[in-house]
């Protein structure tokens, strides 16, 4: 293909857009719902990360170590703690600390009595897991350790924390995935409405000499229009619904804090560009293919 017959078929893609404008319209109407929701899907499953996140941090062991252990034998279940691949943070708390801990609650003379060799609180570590879903099995590694007198902890906050993230997860996926669909169907039957349009156009083409790639062409490039523009309008509707709902939707427990959209804007600007692209241009890829295959039938 030359170069001016690539800007002429540039051009007629930009005409035919704006020919066909009602029914361009309605394709980037729908694909915009489709990516806005999309969009959302993706942005509830990075609040709910993070709000698995923080009560994961929040959600910590407490393993007490047998109180006859010396201190190089307390350093030593430290280093084993520490080569348990699923610790995330691990932070040890003296029998000292332990102790200072409840100055408030006990009196001077018991505090007094405790002091030294008479305290009988143990030293301590406190770990962070970095994934819950094997919070049970971590633990039984934790209790195998020799010196390890008891680990502290609540298995069923972590297994209902493990439990919601897997079916976000899951239902965010399938959502995203049907919506996707949806939308390439939309502008499959979208390029099929200006294709049928035009049917006498490429007949009058084809008859020509122009090659399927050359009568192709400007429906791809129309269908990439119609993505980037999507696109474009999806991430600039979501940009601006998010931001009110960070700006009117509040929480008094610090672990239900939305994750602000500066944060997510990169990712969600490609993926809405991308998508809509990938959409528009695989729509019109297939539209033309069964259009052009069907013809060639006819003829025959």
């Amino acid at each position: 293909m030359k170069l001016h017959q690539f800007f002429h078929l540039i051009r007629e893609s930009f005409r035919n857009t704006w020919q066909n404008r009602l029914m361009a319209l309605a394709s980037v109407g729908v694909l915009v719902c489709c990516l806005m929701l999309t969009g959302f899907a993706y942005l509830i499953y990075v609040n709910v990360e993070q709000v698995f996140q923080n009560a994961v941090e929040q959600n910590k062991v407490a393993v007490y170590l047998d109180i006859t252990l010396s201190d190089y034998q307390v350093m030593r279940v430290g280093q084993k703690l520490e080569n348990i691949e699923n610790i995330d943070d691990i932070r040890f708390l003296s029998k000292e600390e332990f102790l200072a801990q409840y100055n408030d609650a006990l009196s001077d003379e018991t505090m007094d009595s405790f002091e030294g060799e008479n305290n009988p609180l143990p030293d301590t570590y406190i770990i962070t897991m970095k994934d819950l879903a094997k919070f049970r099995e971590t633990l039984t590694e934790i209790e195998a350790i020799s010196g390890v007198d008891e680990a502290s902890y609540d298995a069923d906050t972590a297994a209902v924390l493990s439990r919601v993230r897997n079916v976000v997860l899951a239902i965010g996926s399938g959502v995203i995935g049907v919506l996707l669909l949806v939308s390439l169907f939309i502008i499959v039957n979208t390029i099929k409405l200006t294709v049928h349009n035009r049917r006498l156009e490429i007949y009058i083409m084809k008859s020509v000499g122009a090659t399927d790639g050359y009568v192709r062409f400007p429906f791809v490039v129309e269908g990439l229009l119609l993505g980037i523009i999507a696109g474009g309008v999806g991430y600039g509707l979501i940009a601006l619904l998010y931001q009110l709902l960070l700006d009117n939707l509040t929480f008094d427990n610090p672990l239900l804090k939305l994750v602000p959209f500066s944060d997510q804007w990169s990712p969600l600007l490609l993926g809405f560009l991308v998508g809509g692209m990938l959409v528009g241009v695989c729509g019109s890829a297939i539209s033309m293919s069964k259009y052009l295959k069907q013809e060639g039938s006819e003829r025959l």
